[in-house]
């Protein structure tokens, strides 16, 4: 504990978010973490509405929340600077004003940062108002995470200790600029000496405005956003470790925030202008972010679609996405029996053209260990085949599949699960999940499991 004695200052930009900033105030009042141990560091960067009033009321009357007044600066990168600047504890966490923390949420993230020596948590994060959040990255408790792995999540809301901020003096980028956030975070993880991941509880809620005025949810400008994705490359260039780290996050950067831009639905929406607009952005950034030889590393159909943006080629984009289109569609299980650990399946592969699959068996909590596989045609839609027999232990299996068209192969996906005809074996019992996944479990696990 530093020579305040406060454990974590809370960082909160504020501009005109009066319908929800009540509801984040009382969610940092109702912690259940003692008030001479967290601060509350607000400023209001020039709000027309009645927030700055909101804030003075709430700061009046609990000491512990501290309210600062700026002019306008037009995005959240200024406000969180300075209330970094004011903030006096041994971490800090950035909390938005129209989101939500659960009441023990402080207390859970600094005692886990202390117990396992970590300088970033990373809680788990949840949507309201209908807002998606539903990344991997919270599925388990981790509290040893790579940068890689905390790759997928680039939002501000961690608890981030100050001292590694204050040390390798980050701050955000103060201009209006898309993912400064993500630049800012990318930073703090690869000078982490310990990530972690807390996720046994709902701990952050990220809100939907009715309005749909949250900023991220902006129109994106090509040459801005790919100017964004370029500067957190360089951070990554700068500060990865080692060359394997560095292209591996260059990797998951083109994929997660460049490439989203060519998925299929959403590219095709485009007027051709501002499809070629995005060409252009992204084919001038990938020569320094993704050379080609790099770019072999991508999936089959990832690496034909970079290929083509590269060349700033539309028509082979669209042909491509033609393609991806249908090596996503459904694959599923409709009917399963095991004999002697072997297992037979028959079921359906939903997109056009598709000629065959590849199923790959996993033991459940071991991602990337395959017990087996096979290779099945597809024809008309359907397909059957032999899985061979390599499935033993008091184990749960989980499936995975990946489609070709040609020489191109579709994303590892899991195998989904029809209501079917499913016959266990005297070892193995094949059944439907939760989630409308196709898994095989031991006998041994089926009442424990149901």
């Amino acid at each position: 504990m530093n020579s305040s004695g406060i454990m974590v200052s809370v960082i909160v930009p504020v501009y005109n978010t009066e319908t929800y900033l009540p509801h984040m105030l009382d969610s940092l009042v109702a912690q259940d973490m003692s008030s001479d141990e967290f601060e509350v560091v607000a400023v209001d960067d020039g709000s027309t509405d009645t927030s700055g009033a909101i804030l003075d009321e709430y700061a009046t009357r609990f000491p512990h929340i501290r309210v600062f007044h700026q002019a306008n600066s037009g995005w959240a990168g200024k406000p969180r600077n300075v209330a970094l600047g004011h903030s006096r504890g041994t971490y800090v966490f950035f909390a938005d004003a129209d989101d939500l923390l659960a009441p023990q949420a402080l207390r859970r993230m600094v005692d886990f940062a202390e117990a396992n020596k970590l300088d970033v948590v990373m809680p788990k994060v949840v949507g309201i108002g209908g807002r998606k959040q539903t990344s991997s990255l919270y599925s388990k408790t981790d509290p040893s995470v790579t940068p890689l792995q905390a790759l997928k999540s680039m939002t501000p809301q961690k608890l981030v200790a100050r001292s590694l901020i204050e040390q390798n003096q980050l701050r955000f980028a103060e201009e209006p600029v898309r993912l400064e956030d993500g630049m800012f975070m990318v930073a703090c993880y690869l000078k982490a000496k310990g990530i972690g991941v807390i996720a046994d509880s709902d701990f952050y809620s990220l809100r939907q405005r009715a309005d749909g005025s949250n900023i991220s949810y902006r129109p994106l400008v090509p040459q801005e956003y790919s100017d964004s994705i370029g500067k957190i490359a360089a951070i990554i260039k700068s500060m990865a470790k080692n060359q394997d780290l560095a292209d591996a996050m260059l990797l998951s950067l083109w994929t997660r925030k460049g490439l989203k831009i060519y998925v299929p639905p959403r590219f095709k929406r485009y007027s051709h202008k501002i499809q070629a607009q995005w060409l252009e952005a992204h084919s001038a950034l990938l020569d320094s972010i993704i050379p080609g030889e790099l770019s072999l590393r991508l999936s089959d159909i990832h690496h034909a679609k970079t290929e083509a943006i590269r060349r700033g080629d539309i028509g082979a984009v669209l042909a491509t996405n033609e393609i991806e289109a249908k090596l996503t569609q459904t694959v599923s299980v409709s009917g399963a029996t095991t004999v002697d650990g072997n297992l037979f399946l028959t079921g359906r592969a939903s997109g056009e053209g598709i000629e065959r699959i590849k199923i790959s068996a996993e033991q459940r909590g071991k991602r990337g260990n395959v017990h087996a596989e096979a290779i099945l045609r597809v024809e008309n839609g359907v397909f059957s085949g032999e899985l061979p027999g390599v499935l033993r232990g008091d184990t749960t299996f989980d499936f995975f599949v990946h489609a070709f068209i040609g020489d191109l192969r579709g994303p590892n996906r899991r195998l989904a699960s029809e209501e079917g005809s499913f016959s266990a074996g005297k070892l193995l019992e094949p059944y439907m999940t939760k989630n409308g996944y196709f898994s095989v479990r031991s006998s041994t696990l089926e009442a424990a499991e149901k």
